[in-house]
C-alpha cells in the first residue's frame, strides 16, 4: 500500500470516528435541551420535538440541535428570549465541544 493510501485510508477513519463523535454530542445536547427547556408544556410537543443530529455535506460536518415544531422560534425570540434552549444550550457545551475535537484530531 502506498503512502498516499495509508494516508486517506488513515483521514477516511478519522472522519468516520468525527461522525460518530458528534453524533453522541448531538444526543447531548438534545437530552440537555428537553430536560432544561424553561417553558411549561401544554401538550408536550414542543420538548419533545427539540432534536440534535449531524449533517454531511462533501468534508463538512454540522452539529446542530433544532426544533421540531413550527412555533419553536417563537419560543427562542418571544418574551425577551426568556422561553429560549437552543441557543443556551450550545453556550453551556461549546467550550467542551471544541475541545474534544481538538482532543480528537491531537490523539
Amino acid at each position: 500500500m502506498a503512502l498516499g493510501d495509508q494516508t486517506k485510508e488513515y483521514l477516511e477513519r478519522k472522519k468516520a470516528g468525527l461522525y460518530a463523535l458528534l453524533q453522541n454530542w448531538a444526543g447531548q445536547l438534545e437530552g440537555y435541551a428537553k430536560t432544561h427547556a424553561p417553558w411549561t408544556d401544554r401538550t408536550g410537543h414542543a420538548r419533545q420535538s427539540l432534536h440534535g443530529g449531524v449533517e454531511s455535506s462533501g468534508d463538512e460536518l454540522v452539529l446542530y440541535l433544532s426544533h421540531g415544531v413550527e412555533y419553536g422560534i417563537w419560543l427562542e425570540i418571544a418574551h425577551g428570549g426568556n422561553y429560549a434552549i437552543v441557543r443556551p444550550t450550545v453556550d453551556a457545551h461549546i467550550s467542551r465541544i471544541r475541545q474534544t475535537v481538538k482532543d480528537y484530531w491531537s490523539g
